[in-house]
């Protein structure tokens, strides 16, 4: 897809359906990318919803729904880190795989 427009369109309804997903885990959740990185042209975040934990300070973590190449949809608010295994646990009931690649983040 070269349309920037449509691919943020695309993009941001993907998004949306991590949100939801994200959010009945693990409360307030914030939009990440729209778009792939790093690839030539201008294409949504992928169809698939995986699941990925960051590790943060202080004994915290963030949960991350990705598509297959580890571009970020959804990020959850930094948790501690035995409430992200609660999460994980949930996600993962839901049928929500863990991806264990390397997570996309715009930072």
């Amino acid at each position: 897809m070269t349309d920037y427009f449509a691919a943020v369109q695309e993009g941001r309804s993907r998004v949306r359906e991590a949100i939801e997903t994200l959010q009945e885990a693990a409360g307030p959740s914030s939009p990440v990318l729209f778009l792939k990185l790093g690839g030539p042209d201008w294409a949504p975040v992928g169809k698939e919803s995986l699941f990925a934990v960051v590790e943060g300070k202080n004994s915290t973590a963030a949960v991350v729904i990705c598509d297959d190449e580890g571009n970020s949809k959804a990020i959850s608010g930094w948790l501690p880190r035995e409430k992200v295994k609660v999460v994980a646990r949930t996600l993962a009931a839901k049928g929500v795989q863990r991806f264990d690649g390397e997570i996309r983040l715009p930072i």
